[in-house]
């Protein structure tokens, strides 16, 4: 079981993102995202074990020392796998990939098995809109996706870790502004 450290956004910035969840499932053309497990999110590291209760205790006071972050999502993009994944993409500003390698470096004693992708240096950040997507569907997943007005300014409040799959979350820590 593998673990993730995500962040989330206000309830403002998530209502575009669960819009199109919401319609990608009525389509049937994904089931995965819009599930009780997880909210809209990037992820910032998976790691495939850790100390849960060590991590708990940094990622809280990271949280509290960190400050609140803005992001803008400004356009689509496509992972071209064999199941391909929609997402939308944040502008990477010096903020947040900052942030990110923060995370990794707090964590660097509690964690084993670092997934290479999410490294500092070789993280794209991406929200994952729909993945999983049969092939014969990814037109019509675009369409849906694409209604999305961009760019989208995600205020990301909190931090959290979610194990999968499946998906369960296990703690979210509100940030705390500075």
């Amino acid at each position: 079981m593998a673990y993730a450290v995500v962040i989330y956004f206000d309830k403002i910035s998530e209502q575009p993102i669960l819009k199109v969840w919401s319609e990608l499932e009525k389509k049937n053309i994904s089931q995965g995202m819009n599930n009780p497990g997880i909210r809209p999110h990037i992820t910032l590291a998976i790691y495939d074990s850790f100390n849960c209760i060590e991590c708990e205790k940094e990622i809280r006071q990271f949280a509290k020392n960190s400050g609140l972050l803005s992001v803008n999502a400004d356009h689509f993009g496509i992972f071209p796998l064999t199941s391909p994944v929609i997402f939308i993409a944040p502008t990477p500003n010096r903020e947040l990939i900052n942030f990110q390698k923060r995370i990794h470096y707090t964590l660097k004693n509690s964690i084993d098995g670092s997934w290479n992708m999410y490294q500092p240096g070789n993280w794209v950040p991406h929200l994952t809109l729909v993945r999983d997507i049969e092939k014969e569907n990814l037109h019509t997943a675009l369409e849906i996706c694409m209604k999305m007005e961009l760019p989208l300014e995600l205020k990301i409040t909190q931090i959290g870790v979610v194990n999968f799959e499946p998906v369960k979350q296990l703690f979210e820590i509100d940030i705390e502004p500075h």
